[in-house]
């Protein structure tokens, strides 16, 4: 039994804010009330003067709420192990960035961390919308506080995170091994600021539905939140890959874990949507599409709080079981289903005012693109959600791996490949076969020339033969398209052409930043190829002994020991030769975690742009004997940078100016004449 004390050790004026954290959520909740009541009735009563005082209630909303986080950080590091949260994942020997991260360590702390994020973008959106008295800000208002509420419930209720301990611990409990990593500092924060950044177009979406606004406007008015929520997004599921393989000494980036398929969930749609909006800013069609994805965006964001924090999933990466996860079935069905109701009692307002002209098209290929991103996202919430179904009606728990979603979403996703390359060589509205032909044989047989060229050179994958040659398709068709319009100024101003690039990039950004990021996606799908040719091996080594793994000989050369207050380190020296030339030693370590009584691997990597050599220590007995398991995996190196150049284009994307208002069709003038009656 640890030893209890009286005293939490506080010194200095932050030892008191902890009990005022409670007081500022109750406050929080106080004013997310006054601010849904005079939102909803300045929309109403069309009273610009209450819509105004609404809007200033969600400001003072999100300043209380920033204020309860504050007095939740001062009291990690004031090490206030009176509050039961600090001491179940603090503790005095964490260092000060993990300390910060602990702040998001369970489900308490997360909910403030969501709660935060969702008042603080609640108020820039509202304070900084475009005619921010209008109806439709004042409804946006009122759903965003609706929002605020029920978040505010939960942490006021049961996810408490200012809750006090009868006796106060000595020492902490620390926080979990697996989330002592540089990636706890960005990769949830990022996720969350992703899954709540989608609050601000869903809560717009609602309002233009509840005032038959339901024209282009709305979308005008979040393109930029929509965009840095998925930016955010894409970069937190990036990262958490590139987490899962430094930490997790598995030798993988993915696993198909229903917590990692929650936050893709929610990205398939995402992406859905971002494309369809393009076609009616252009074309005035697709508004069905657009309201319902950014709805089922939304409902997906909060399904996967929903898995992470109710336990019903085994995942490394869930909260233990809380009384958090049944509050949101509720929260789920009403948003879902009312949302639903909305827009069946809207449809007739969300009638396209075009049609497709032709099926070689643009319009086409971004319908197609829509489909097959509903379609993956749906087979991913099938194979996350189907053994709690089985065990529902069977009682039976199954678990559906890797194979099921490698087999259903390979073929979806080089399709996507296939269309992002697709995409730009076909014109709006119609094309003529002929002149598809004629513009598609270049990166076609780009791509056909590959296939060629690495069959010859013993790849006998097929898979990885047909994603590597769509992939070289895509970027030969994208790069096509910089080369052209390229072209356009150089022979217009005479420029070089560097200069050239530069001015085709920047006078439409939001094309050129698009067809950048599908080029990361494309280099991200090579390093996905690589997984065909992953070699794996195990051994046990004694000191001096040696294994070989793929082309690599591994020679176990030494140990050391050491210990600091958190843990105690054992390490591995690993000389790494190559065709009997030495290359690189990498330093495997088996850590001891004191507070959690915990071993933890952490992994050597020695990377290239051609292949990862990655190595963890499962096992370091006392006479120094290892077990050492080794992977190499081909191509991995070009997934983070595709990763990068998907960054470099989200940052273009972003920095496009908002897109302008499509005038509709002229109104059609009846002259009036007067009718003579008897």
């Amino acid at each position: 039994m640890p030893l209890q004390v009286q005293d939490s050790g506080l010194t200095g004026p932050l030892g008191s804010l902890g009990s005022l954290g409670r007081p500022a959520l109750l406050a929080a909740l106080a004013f997310a009330l006054i601010g849904l009541t005079l939102c909803a009735l300045g929309a109403a009563r069309d009273r610009r003067d209450l819509a105004a005082a609404g809007i200033r209630a969600v400001v003072a909303t999100a300043a209380f709420v920033a204020f309860a986080t504050f007095c939740l950080l001062t009291a990690f590091f004031a090490h206030d192990f009176s509050l039961d949260y600090v001491a179940s994942y603090s503790s005095r020997s964490l260092t000060g960035p993990y300390t910060l991260t602990a702040l998001w360590g369970g489900v308490e702390g997360s909910l403030l961390l969501w709660t935060f994020l969702l008042t603080v973008f609640a108020a820039i959106a509202l304070t900084r919308a475009p005619a921010r008295r209008s109806a439709l800000v004042a409804w946006a208002g009122a759903v965003l506080c609706g929002i605020s509420i029920f978040f505010l419930v939960l942490l006021a209720v049961p996810a408490n995170p200012f809750a006090a301990l009868a006796s106060v611990p000595a020492d902490g409990q620390g926080l979990n091994p697996l989330l002592q990593s540089p990636g706890m500092l960005i990769h949830p924060p990022l996720l969350y600021t992703g899954f709540v950044g989608f609050s601000i177009p869903f809560a717009f979406c609602i309002a233009a539905l509840i005032t038959r606004r339901l024209d282009d406007s709305w979308l005008r008015a979040t393109r930029r939140w929509t965009l840095f929520a998925w930016s955010a997004l894409s970069v937190g599921i990036v990262l958490g890959g590139a987490w899962a393989y430094t930490e997790l000494g598995w030798g993988g980036y993915w696993a198909w874990d229903p917590v990692e398929n929650a936050s893709f969930m929610p990205w398939l749609t995402a992406t859905a949507f971002l494309h369809s909006v393009v076609i009616q800013e252009k074309r005035r069609m697709l508004k069905v599409w657009n309201v319902s994805l950014i709805l089922l965006t939304y409902v997906l964001a909060v399904f996967g709080t929903f898995l992470t924090r109710s336990g019903i999933l085994s995942s490394i990466h869930t909260f233990a079981e809380g009384d958090t996860g049944k509050w949101f079935l509720p929260y789920l069905a009403v948003m879902l289903l009312g949302g639903l109701v909305l827009i069946g009692s809207r449809l007739d307002s969300l009638r396209s005012e075009n049609r497709f002209d032709s099926l070689l098209s643009r319009e086409s290929a971004f319908l197609a693109n829509n489909v097959l991103f509903v379609a993956a996202g749906f087979a991913v919430l099938w194979g996350t959600v189907y053994p709690i179904v089985n065990e529902a009606f069977s009682g039976v728990r199954l678990s559906v791996g890797p194979p099921f979603f490698n087999r259903v979403f390979a073929p979806i996703g080089l399709a996507l490949v296939a269309l992002a390359g697709i995409g730009p060589l076909i014109s709006w509205r119609r094309m003529s076969k002929g002149t598809f032909a004629r513009v598609a044989r270049p990166p076609a047989l780009a791509g056909v020339a590959a296939v060629i060229v690495l069959a010859a050179g013993g790849v006998r994958s097929i898979g990885a033969l047909l994603a590597l040659g769509i992939s070289v398709f895509t970027a030969a068709a994208i790069v096509g398209e910089f080369a052209r319009g390229s072209r356009v100024h150089r022979r217009r101003e005479g420029s070089t052409w560097p200069e050239s690039l530069r001015r085709t990039l920047t006078r439409n950004r939001r094309r050129y930043g698009g067809y950048i990021v599908h080029l990361g996606i494309v280099l991200m799908v090579i390093g996905f190829s690589g997984n065909a040719f992953k070699v794996e091996r195990s051994a046990e080594l004694a000191p001096n002994e040696s294994m070989t793994v793929g082309a690599y000989s591994l020679t176990y050369v030494d140990h050391s020991s050491a210990s600091t207050p958190e843990k105690e380190i054992n390490e591995a020296v690993i000389a790494v030769s190559r065709g009997g030339e030495r290359i690189a030693t990498l330093r495997p370590q088996r850590n001891f975690h004191i507070a959690q009584r915990q071993t933890q691997s952490e992994v050597a990597i020695r990377t290239t742009p051609a292949e990862d050599l990655y190595l963890v220590v499962t096992s370091f007995d006392a006479d120094a004997t290892i077990v050492l398991r080794s992977f190499v995996n081909p191509l991995t190196w070009w997934i983070w940078a595709g990763a990068a150049v998907m960054l470099a284009g989200m940052a273009v994307l972003l920095w496009a100016p908002a897109p302008q208002a499509v005038p509709g069709p002229a109104p059609v003038r009846v002259r009036r004449t007067e009718v003579a009656t008897r």
